[in-house]
């Protein structure tokens, strides 16, 4: 039982861990490589990312649906945090969206952590679905940097990049920002300079 409970705890830290995307990688291909961060009896045959999603679970047999949140998605599988978890081997039909992109699949449950969560393999996915979650994985795994030059960023500069300004009110700066993301998801280069430069000028 202790054991269970570690391997348990295990996972769930693995989960918290940021998944760099590779260097070597095009930001619109998911690499389909072992994740060596999680060495736990549920490894994956792919890299998993982070990300925030809704997923409708249907149990195969049953009308009943439930509503959960994922936390993890590779081309193989995800990890659906619920309370209301099923036993390892159960058969379960997954509705998955993310970022306005949605993927169907039927999956099978690997582990089951109860009131926690559970991992969750594809199986039988269809070519078109298999499509919208290389798309889906596209859209966590770009890379939308909003600094300077050498590092990648999500578009190309259209033109020379802008000096960041001078920041003396570093209480000011960050207050912007944070009513900027109030009304908004992304923040690009242009946006980053203007909010910083208006919020020394209050």
């Amino acid at each position: 039982m202790a054991e269970e409970i570690n391997d348990s705890v295990a996972y769930l830290k693995a989960l918290k861990q940021p998944v760099p995307a590779p260097s070597e990688r095009h930001p619109s291909t998911p690499a389909e490589q072992p994740d060596e961060q999680y060495q736990g009896p549920e490894k994956r045959r792919s890299r998993r990312y982070n990300c925030e999603g809704s997923v409708q679970i249907r149990e195969e047999g049953r009308d009943v649906q439930t509503w959960a949140s994922f936390t993890d998605i590779s081309l193989h599988g995800c990890y659906v945090e619920t309370q209301g978890t099923y036993p390892a081997g159960s058969r379960l039909h997954l509705k998955l969206e993310t970022n306005g992109i949605r993927v169907e699949s039927a999956g099978i449950v690997r582990v089951n952590y109860p009131y926690l969560g559970m991992g969750i393999a594809f199986v039988d996915m269809s070519e078109v679905n298999q499509a919208q979650l290389r798309r889906m994985l596209a859209t966590i795994t770009h890379p939308c940097v909003i600094m300077g030059p050498g590092i990648a960023s999500s578009l190309p500069a259209s033109g020379p990049l802008n000096p960041v300004p001078l920041i003396t009110d570093p209480k000011a700066a960050v207050q912007a920002l944070i009513e900027f993301f109030e009304s908004r998801q992304m923040l690009m280069r242009e946006d980053f300079l203007r909010v910083l430069s208006q919020s020394q000028n209050r």
